[in-house]
């Protein structure tokens, strides 16, 4: 069974809610990585492609609420979080909602629109079709709309009520957006008809209607490797994201560094940054295991990344101050993560039990603050924590 066979195996086995994780993006690198570094990089594609799984559309209705308190844990579980819950049941299937990093904006998709979730309460705002991706701190969304008989997208931003296309890169008919800051400035890949030919792509917030490749010099990475992307933007214009396989983060002049990693890691992704912290996992050279780490990027291009070898795998946000979520890991548990790698679950709604026995839940993004975390269960409902303070 080929690399790409055994992903679609793993969709159809397991339904699981949604992340910023790109299927296409997964699948292509995972079955060219597969071929160089063997099963491990493959296997970490695949259980990107099960935490991120596919933008659910959604029905909108009133929502029924309830905020839930951790359940029972076993004795050689992590203990929980200190965290409250609530749980927003719709109609159809969620796209799993987003947090700004201020915790003031919930935003997600429902019923095909972008919604702001408050008071237990889907909002749709007027005009906002399509997928939410991210919304920045004053409530500007980035999202896609689905292309009419394709798998590939179209990247917009949405403000003061307006849904704004953004531009094409020349010679690339699509476009997917990763993220936002704070300035506007959003970030993501233009995509040519080949699924895995992206080139990593910024749409200024002081240039209007223009798009900036980002670069991606030789000897990053593996010629040939496809799914190259930015995933992150920081508030002060700070991208991070992959070239050829390989982590990297583009400074202000537009030039790109590797991100490095100690001795007995390798193939990095990198998912997010905040602050001066960027997120990600790499594999263990000759292992069959993947683990989370932590590049902190004010230190000089030779300072390797923080590993974190005792969570799960598979970030998918994090704070200024290092704190950082996973979509859920194999088991669909998310978890928190503190800044020395000590690892807490989030708590599941009654009735939720992680694989195998249930269908778990996944978590999304996180709040600066790291008190506001969303995400959604496997049977598709709103999940918004209400934590203590990590800091």
């Amino acid at each position: 069974m080929t690399t790409e066979e055994e992903l679609r195996d793993l969709l159809l086995a397991v339904e699981v809610p949604p992340t910023t994780a790109d299927i296409g993006l997964a699948i292509a690198t995972g079955r060219r990585q597969a071929a160089r570094r063997g099963a491990i990089l493959a296997g970490a594609a695949a259980a990107l492609v099960v935490a991120g799984g596919t933008a659910y559309a959604l029905g909108a209705t009133a929502p029924d609420t309830h905020r839930d308190t951790p359940t029972a844990q076993g004795p050689q579980d992590p203990p929980f979080a200190a965290c409250t819950l609530d749980t927003i049941q719709v109609p159809g299937a969620p796209g799993t909602p987003v947090v700004d990093p201020s915790g003031r904006h919930v935003v997600g998709s429902v019923g095909g629109i972008a919604s702001r979730i408050t008071d237990g309460q889907a909002v749709p705002y007027p005009g906002a079709f399509g997928e939410v991706v991210a919304v920045n701190v004053d409530g500007l969304i980035a999202g896609y709309d689905d292309t009419v008989g394709s798998s590939q997208q179209l990247a917009w931003t949405y403000h003061d009520g307006a849904k704004t296309m953004l531009p094409k890169l020349a010679g690339y008919p699509y476009t997917t957006p990763t993220a936002v800051n704070a300035r506007g400035d959003v970030v993501g890949y233009a995509s040519g008809e080949s699924g895995d030919d992206n080139v990593p792509v910024l749409w200024p917030a002081d240039r209007p209607g223009t798009v900036v490749a980002l670069s991606m010099p030789p000897g990053f990475g593996e010629p040939g490797t496809g799914g190259s992307h930015a995933s992150g933007v920081s508030d002060d214009g700070t991208v991070v994201g992959v070239v050829r396989g390989v982590a990297v983060r583009w400074l202000h002049d537009g030039s790109a560094r590797l991100l490095p990693l100690p001795p007995g890691y390798e193939g990095a992704q990198v998912v997010a940054v905040r602050g001066t912290f960027a997120y990600g996992w790499a594999a263990v050279t000759g292992g069959n295991r993947v683990v989370p780490v932590r590049w902190f990027l004010p230190s000089s291009s030779d300072d390797p990344a923080f590993v974190m070898a005792g969570a799960p795998f598979d970030i998918v946000d994090g704070t200024p101050t290092g704190w950082s979520i996973t979509g859920g890991g194999d088991l669909r548990e998310p978890v928190r993560i503190a800044p020395d790698g000590t690892v807490k679950r989030l708590p599941l709604p009654p009735g939720v039990r992680p694989l195998p026995a249930g269908r778990g839940a996944g978590a999304r993004s996180i709040s600066d603050d790291g008190r506001t975390v969303t995400g959604a269960t496997g049977d598709r409902r709103l999940l918004i924590w209400h934590c203590d303070s990590p800091s």
